[in-house]
């Protein structure tokens, strides 16, 4: 069983250092993110300024803001509510919560006044421009029903969120069985992630542990024990027994790379594409770059309908002004570059359509091998680095073959450029150490991204499945790999143990 990140529920501040020392409470006991809800603070503090700095701190969770309803902010309109909840995004907020009768306060906080759905989804628009991922909340506060909950979560869905999130009572057995059948419906129906909370007289008793049981993306836990939610702790000893590997450092696999950032070239189609779609799913933001544009957007439009935060830009990595453009464009949408993975590449005899000896082939063969395979991750590189010296933190992994060691008639560029990428990775990562900057070569054998590899002999008697080499990739990004730079990594199922004979 997957179970989602744990997210500390902030409600004990007054001023944004009370705050900001619980957000540190929480990620030091190994949440995965935070609830700040700005009702808590006194309306001086709802500044672009504070917001900024209470999410600063916010450097290793992620993080959820919300503005709810209470006698503490009962004067503030909902206009204004929303501006609060734009001005957050702004500033970086991971997840904004839009209740789901903002505009239109009703019972069950779920309004169908078309005036207020026309200007909640106005604002899910402007608050996604902004790179937060918007999730729409109805804490309903009565018992649940299979079609009635599911009317909530789909009316959330149909309004261009990205999470929906529902919280009903249970006050019996009867009606906790039905939360759980309704969960499980929501699990395979629903086409975005879901937050279903089953409070209530009887549903408080099972709720400590209930969410991360029940297919949810998040549960939230406490600072401290004996409390409805879970705490931190309870929660994380709750998960390791029952996964084999629950989490590097106290953090869970599903939201490991929560608050990163990852460029990623060559991401349109094959292991570029898979990664991007697997880095986002474990939290992290995510920029595609690719030349083709039709493959691009339809990629950045899956992980944004799953949940994901990415964003999509069209690009030739043969071109240092479009690297450039690649970070600028990262740094402007999610603030940081933590991973620079570079897929984009290509064998030129047959990208080229070229199958000729070196003397023969075209120069314009020649370049493209090499700017390609060669300086398209020098320039990316070169273009992204500076941002994860300044932050202190970056994993730079450039892809390079089996061809890098053995040699062809046919395509020495591609073999040359893989080659040479073992020597750059080298001199990266010697002159990212001092900044914690990492830098590796991931060299695959045969890979099943066309049909034709799965004819080229291993060891193992077969062509590694793509979902193997991003894989490997993502455990050379995460910190279980810190001790790790310089270095390439065959991943060739033996190919080269003998030169595939």
């Amino acid at each position: 069983m997957k179970y989602g990140p744990l997210f500390g529920i902030c409600n004990k501040h007054a001023t944004p250092e009370t705050l900001i020392d619980e957000i540190k409470q929480f990620e030091a006991e190994g949440a995965h993110g935070v609830v700040i809800d700005l009702d808590g603070l006194q309306e001086e503090y709802f500044t672009g300024e504070w917001i900024r700095k209470i999410l600063a701190a916010c450097c290793r969770v992620e993080s959820y803001v919300c503005c709810y309803r209470s006698k503490n902010t009962e004067h503030i309109s909902d206009e204004k509510r929303a501006e609060y909840l734009l001005m957050a995004a702004q500033e970086g907020a991971g997840i904004v919560d839009v209740m789901g009768d903002l505009f239109d306060k009703v019972d069950g906080e779920l309004s169908f006044n078309a005036q207020a759905v026309e200007k909640q989804k106005l604002l899910i628009k402007k608050i996604q421009e902004y790179g937060s991922s918007v999730l729409m909340s109805s804490h309903v506060s009565k018992p649940c029903r299979m079609e009635e909950t599911m009317k909530y979560f789909h009316a959330h869905y149909e309004r261009g969120v990205n999470i929906s999130k529902a919280v009903f009572h249970c006050n019996n057995e009867e009606e906790f069985a039905e939360s759980r059948r309704i969960s499980e419906r929501v699990c395979n129906e629903l086409p975005i992630p879901f937050v279903f909370v089953c409070s209530g007289e009887y549903g408080k008793k099972f709720q400590r542990y209930e969410t991360l049981l029940n297919g949810s993306l998040m549960t939230f836990v406490r600072c401290h024990d004996k409390d409805v939610q879970p705490s931190v702790r309870e929660a994380l000893d709750f998960m390791r027994k029952r996964t084999p590997w629950a989490s590097a450092a106290g953090r869970s696999q599903c939201g490991e790379f929560v608050n990163r950032t990852a460029v990623i070239t060559g991401a349109a189609s094959g292991m570029g594409l898979l990664a991007a779609k697997k880095f986002a799913a474990q939290g992290a933001s995510v920029l595609l770059v690719d030349i083709n544009k039709e493959a691009l957007d339809d990629a950045v439009e899956e992980i944004r309908k799953n949940g994901g935060k990415a964003a999509g830009m069209v690009a030739d990595v043969r071109s240092y002004a479009d690297a450039e453009k690649a970070a600028a464009t990262a740094l402007e949408k999610f603030s940081r570059i933590d991973f620079l993975l570079c897929f984009a590449g290509g064998y030129e005899p047959r990208c080229c359509n070229s199958n000729l000896p070196f003397y023969q082939q075209p120069i314009e063969v020649i370049d493209w091998g090499l700017d390609v395979n060669l300086k398209g991750p020098v320039y990316f590189s070169r273009a992204c680095m500076p941002a994860m010296v300044k932050q202190k933190y970056g994993v730079i992994i450039c892809l390079g073959s089996v061809s890098g060691v053995q040699a062809s008639p046919q395509g020495p560029m591609y073999g040359t450029s893989k080659n040479g990428l073992t020597q750059f990775v080298k001199c990266l990562a010697l002159a990212g150490a001092p900044h914690n900057v990492r830098a590796l070569c991931v060299a695959p054998g045969p890979v099943l991204t066309r049909p034709g590899m799965a004819n080229m002999p291993t060891p193992l008697k077969r062509a590694a499945e793509v979902v193997e080499l991003v894989d490997f990739i993502m455990n050379m990004c995460s910190e279980r790999s810190s001790f790790i730079t310089g270095s390439t990594h065959f991943v060739d199922g033996g190919y080269l143990c003998n030169f595939g004979r």
